[in-house]
């Protein structure tokens, strides 16, 4: 049996009509894409009940949504406090006090607790040896959707905010 692969070069016509497109080189808005679709995949996996995928891309989505508002030429990795600190620091409209940034604050610092380094959910074990999200016994489901949620549709009027100021 031949291998053919399931990914299209960008210099070819492609025959599939459902075809999932991967590169951002031809997105509106490459982050505003990419914070999307990884919302949608933790949705989607908080509603069909997978747990540890679900929390990796609810804290990647944390990652996006916060280097995006910090702006190229962040140098901060997969570190959400120091990210945070850094959008504090510099007066940022998350820190502002109302309820909603407020939760959307506290969110992103218990994912950060209950997985510094970024590498929980992501893998069976951390890089440490550890079993993953082993401090971690479960999430309400509503609630962390919730959450999620929150997080989005604050980033994505964010996002949308600077787009039309530009």
């Amino acid at each position: 049996m031949t291998y053919v692969s399931p990914f299209g070069d960008m210099d070819t016509d492609h025959e599939w009509p459902d075809a999932l497109c991967l590169s951002r080189t031809h997105c509106a808005n490459a982050s505003e894409e990419t914070i999307g679709e990884f919302y949608e995949g933790a949705i989607a996996l908080i509603d069909a009940g997978v747990p540890q995928p679900a929390f990796f891309l609810a804290r990647q989505l944390a990652e996006l949504s916060l280097k995006a508002f910090v702006g190229p030429g962040q140098k901060d990795g997969h570190d959400l406090g120091k990210l945070l600190k850094r959008l504090q620091e510099s007066g940022d409209d998350l820190s502002a006090g109302d309820d909603d940034r407020h939760l959307v604050v506290e969110f992103i610092r218990d994912l950060y607790a209950r997985d510094p380094r970024g590498d929980q959910g992501r893998y069976a074990t951390t890089k440490g040896g550890d079993l993953s999200l082993a401090a971690v016994c479960c999430a309400n489901p509503e609630l962390f959707r919730q959450h999620v949620d929150r997080l989005f549709l604050y980033t994505q009027h964010r996002i949308s905010r600077v787009g039309q100021s530009a």
